[in-house]
């Protein structure tokens, strides 16, 4: 059985397959070329956290292996653990904020629309009332 940690750092997208466990340690250090002992280093930080299988074996999903190579970017631009866990969250932060932005704007256009609407049928009420001269 494949279970998540709870309190990962990693976001949570149910359904998604991205978020999906696959991949073991040893196919990760060959597709980022890392070694093991550094994903696990990264893992000891709290930069993220694998699912473990049966408790045991690390498995990596999709967003995990980018998020690593997020990671090793940033250690070798000579960020440390702290600072690397620090811009992560400022990027969903803003990722977060974004999507807030977004749906505001779209509220703030469903709005307008209904407003001209409205507006538009006050104006066809008003010149239907006046009375004929």
């Amino acid at each position: 059985m494949v279970k998540r940690r709870t309190g990962s750092n990693t976001p949570k997208m149910s359904g998604d397959r991205a978020s999906m466990p696959k991949y073991s340690i040893g196919i990760v250090s060959q597709l980022l070329g890392l070694p093991p002992q550094v994903l696990r280093r990264y893992e000891e930080a709290g930069l993220l956290e694998p699912a473990r299988q049966a408790g045991k074996n690390r498995l990596y999903s999709d967003q995990d292996i980018a998020m690593l190579e997020e990671i090793a970017k940033l250690s070798e631009q000579g960020v440390n653990a702290i600072g690397i866990r620090y811009i992560m969250t400022i990027r969903r932060d803003i990722i977060v904020l974004q999507q807030e932005v977004r749906e505001v704007r779209e509220a703030l256009s469903r709005s307008e629309e209904a407003r001209l609407r409205i507006e538009m049928i006050h104006q066809e009420v008003n010149v239907d009332s006046q009375p004929e001269h």
